[in-house]
């Protein structure tokens, strides 16, 4: 397996009482720590004993703390040098109202040569029936084609891809047929529609069950081979050319929403290296997925899971799918 997460970023928690606008503000501390949907990816295999390469593109400005950090995490990074500073994530962790708000720095342009080079870094690591999971927003200065070229590059060489990125990046990935795509319900939305999504809310309202089915089916009518769109505590549509399902959640405690949908890739993967990439194991990956995710937001880490948790989360699911489908 390899995970691709270009947008490398220095994650920097601020934990304070409260956010009060337009005030002075104390922290009561700040913590360091690599950030980026590829990384959390890397944690949800790790705690559940599976490593994966990371390749990541590495600023020589702050580079090496991040990549410190990284093997703090016991991270494996593939790292492809590229100039400026390390774009950073500010966190904020209301300890009042258990609040987290995230702000995410575009970063510094990336120049054709890096990127070339990160292709071919992923070109040169990819096999036959690899899993290759492609993960984040796309860095600054590289085309909104460049997941594409990563879907293309991939399918060339046999692998298995799996997306997860931004509107615009997925939009333009589609037309390549990316084997799975992952986005929550407001970045399906802003995928297919082209709207901004400076700020994505959580989905809310009577109709969102509806919103992510019809955004699953349309994912695929744009190019998708399959299509998971994630809709918070309501659940997720899972469409494939044979038809729809949907999986619910069960209810859990959250600390943090944090990479839940780093954590459903993660729990996805972790089934797909398991057991294959045959049609039958999609739907059981997506419910794990799912279990994950559920089971990540219990904890304050993104990408953080207790995997006994995941699978006591897994086997409830199980049981309400079940339920469901029973005559």
């Amino acid at each position: 397996m390899l995970i691709a997460n270009p947008n490398l970023a220095i994650d920097r928690l601020v934990t304070l009482a409260e956010i009060v606008p337009g005030a002075v503000m104390r922290s009561r501390r700040t913590e360091l720590s690599p950030g980026g949907k590829g990384v959390n990816v890397a944690r949800v295999l790790r705690a559940h004993g599976v490593r994966a390469p990371l390749l990541g593109l590495l600023c020589a400005g702050d580079g090496p703390l991040l990549a410190g950090l990284l093997a703090a995490e016991g991270a494996e990074l593939v790292a492809v040098p590229t100039p400026g500073t390390v774009r950073q994530a500010l966190v904020f962790r209301e300890s009042a109202a258990g609040r987290v708000t995230v702000v995410n720095e575009p970063g510094e342009p990336v120049p054709a040569i890096a990127w070339h080079a990160y292709r071919e870094a992923a070109a040169a690591r990819l096999a036959d029936g690899e899993l290759f999971t492609v993960s984040g927003s796309l860095p600054t200065g590289v085309p909104v084609e460049g997941y594409r070229q990563l879907v293309e590059l991939a399918h060339a060489a046999g692998a298995v891809v799996v997306v997860d990125a931004a509107p615009a990046a997925l939009a333009a990935a589609l037309p390549a047929g990316p084997d799975l795509v992952t986005p929550n319900l407001e970045e399906a939305e802003a995928t297919l529609t082209g709207a901004p999504v400076d700020v994505l809310p959580i989905p809310a309202g009577a109709d969102v069950r509806e919103r992510a089915e019809a955004a699953a089916r349309a994912l695929l009518a744009a190019g998708a081979r399959r299509a998971v769109v994630t809709a918070g505590a309501a659940g997720s549509a899972f469409a494939t050319p044979d038809g729809l399902a949907w999986i619910p959640t069960v209810p859990v405690r959250v600390v943090s929403a944090v990479g839940a949908g780093d954590s459903f890739v993660g729990g996805l993967a972790l089934e797909l290296l398991a057991r294959g990439t045959g049609d039958d194991v999609w739907l059981p990956a997506v419910v794990r997925g799912v279990a994950t995710a559920s089971a990540s937001c219990e904890t304050s880490l993104a990408g953080g899971v207790d995997p006994a948790r995941a699978a006591e989360l897994r086997g409830k699911i199980e049981a309400l799918l079940t339920k469901v489908s029973a005559p």
